[in-house]
C-alpha cells in the first residue's frame, strides 16, 4: 500500500469530494534547502510539536544525509545526521517532543539499518531488529522488496517514551512490524505479527506487516497494515503490551470475502494515529481507486469518515495530528502530484502546490508535485516538492 502500488473501488455512499482551490486558506511556505545539498536537493519527512523537522538531503558526492532543523530554518539551523560507515542514505523520519530522531540507513549493499540519534546528534546509534536481514554477506539481503522498501530495518516513529515502531524485512522477503525500546538492544524488540498475516512460507514473500509513517503515539499505541494469504490488505491498531489486535476494514474496501483475484493488492491501511487513537490512511475497493478516511474508537462501520480532493485518482494520508487535522498528497488524472490538508468533519479539503513543485499537466511532472507528510499539533505541516527535473525542495506550510 505504498503509494500507487494500492489501487481501489468508489464508495460514493461515504466519499467526501468537497475542494478549497490550491490557494484558499492562506497557506504560508518556508522552503528547507539543506545548506549542504547538492543535485537532487532536501527532503523533508516529519515534524515535532516544537516544529523541529527532519529528513535528508542529496550531497555533492552522491550520499544522501540526514539532517534536523529547528525554526527560524536558518542555513545555521540545519544539523547534519550522519550514520557511521559511510551508507549511502541516513533519513529522518520520527522526531519526539525531545528531538530524539529515529530513521533508517542504506548500506553499500542495500541493506536497511535502523538508528536513533539525540541532539546534538553527534552520535547515530544504528540498530538491527532480531531476524532482520542484515547480513551483507547474504545476497538475500540485498535488493528491494515488493512493498518497494529494501530489506532489513526501517523505523519511522519514535515517541516522547524513546518507542520506536516500524517494519523490518527477514531473509525470505516476509516484512514483520516491530516496537523497541531504550537501549535498544535484541531483547528490547516486540515483533509484530497481525494475526491472519501472510508471515512464513514462500508464497509470502514481499507481504507480512508493516508499519510507516508516523504509526506510534504516546501512549505506545500502534496502527499499520497487513497482507494476508490472498493478497488482500487489511489496516490494524495495537495497544502495549501488544497482546490484542483491531483489525481495520474500511466500508467499501476490498476484502477477503470478495475472490482473490479480484482482491489481491487492494483493501484498507491505515498511516497516521494520534493520542486520541483516530487514525487516518487509505482504502481500495474492487476498482482500484484508493480514497483517504479517518476512524475513531471503536473502529467500527459507523466510525468511518472517507474524504478525497476533486480530481483525485489516489488520495494517500500521511499523517493526523492530536487535533485531528489530515495532511497528504494526491495524484490527478496525469499523474501530478497535490498536497492537501482537512479538518474534522473533512466536508471540505484544501488542496495546494508548494512553490516550486512541478503542477502542469505536461508529461515531465508525471509522478512528481507537492508531498507533505507530517503535521503537528499547531497545524504546521512539512514535506517536499519535486520540480520536473525530480529535484526535491523541502518546505514547512501553514494556514
Amino acid at each position: 500500500m505504498n503509494s500507487r502500488m494500492f489501487a481501489i473501488t468508489l464508495f460514493t455512499a461515504l466519499a467526501i469530494t468537497v475542494q478549497v482551490p490550491a490557494h484558499a486558506g492562506d497557506i504560508h511556505f518556508t522552503p528547507l534547502n539543506d545548506p549542504n545539498e547538492g543535485p537532487g536537493g532536501t527532503v523533508s519527512n516529519g515534524i515535532n510539536d516544537l516544529g523541529v523537522v527532519g529528513g535528508n538531503y542529496a550531497g555533492a558526492n552522491g550520499v544522501y544525509y540526514g539532517w534536523v532543523s529547528t525554526p527560524p530554518y536558518s542555513n545555521k539551523s540545519f544539523t547534519t545526521v550522519e550514520a557511521a560507515g559511510s551508507p549511502q542514505l541516513t533519513s529522518v523520519w520520527g522526531i519526539n517532543l525531545e528531538g530524539a530522531v529515529t530513521g533508517y540507513t542504506i548500506d553499500a549493499s542495500n541493506v536497511y539499518h535502523g538508528f536513533v540519534s539525540h541532539p546534538p546528534y553527534t552520535t547515530v546509534t544504528t540498530f538491527d531488529a532480531p531476524g532482520a536481514c542484515s547480513s551483507d554477506s547474504n545476497p538475500a539481503c540485498s535488493g528491494n522488496g515488493t512493498f518497494g522498501f529494501g530489506y532489513g530495518t526501517q523505523p519511522y516513529s519514535i515517541n516522547l517514551e524513546g518507542v520506536i515502531a516500524g517494519f523490518y524485512a527477514d531473509a525470505t522477503g516476509i516484512n514483520h512490524g516491530f516496537v523497541t525500546h531504550p537501549p535498544y538492544t535484541k531483547t528490547t524488540f516486540t515483533t509484530i505479527d497481525a494475526p491472519g498475516a501472510c508471515s512464513s512460507g514462500a508464497a509470502c514473500a514481499g507481504l507480512g506487516t508493516v508499519m510507516t509513517y508516523f504509526a506510534l503515539n504516546d501512549l505506545g499505541v500502534i496502527t499499520g497494515r497487513f497482507v494476508d494469504a490472498s493478497g488482500v490488505y487489511h489496516g490494524f491498531v495495537r495497544s502495549p503490551p501488544y497482546t490484542r489486535f483491531t483489525t481495520i476494514d474500511a466500508p467499501g474496501a476490498c476484502s477477503s470475502d470478495v475472490p482473490a483475484q479480484a482482491c489481491a493488492g487492494l483493501g484498507t491501511g491505515s498511516q497516521s494515529i494520534n493520542l486520541f487513537g483516530v487514525i487516518t490512511g487509505l482504502y481500495a475497493g474492487a476498482d482500484g481507486v484508493p480514497h483517504g478516511f479517518v476512524s475513531y474508537p471503536p473502529y467500527s462501520k459507523t466510525t468511518f469518515t472517507s474524504f478525497d480532493p476533486t480530481g483525485s485518482t489516489d488520495t494517500e494520508p500521511s499523517s493526523i495530528n492530536l487535533e485531528g487535522v489530515v495532511t497528504g498528497y494526491f495524484y490527478d488524472a496525469s499523474n501530478v502530484v497535490h498536497g492537501f490538508v482537512s479538518r474534522p468533519p473533512y466536508t471540505t479539503v484544501t488542496t495546494f502546490d508548494a512553490p516550486g513543485a512541478c503542477y502542469s499537466d505536461v508529461p515531465a511532472c508525471a509522478f512528481n508535485g507537492t508531498f507533505p507528510y507530517g503535521i503537528n499539533v499547531e497545524g504546521a505541516f512539512t514535506g517536499f516538492a519535486t520540480d520536473a527535473a525530480g529535484n526535491s525542495h523541502g518546505f514547512v506550510a501553514h494556514q
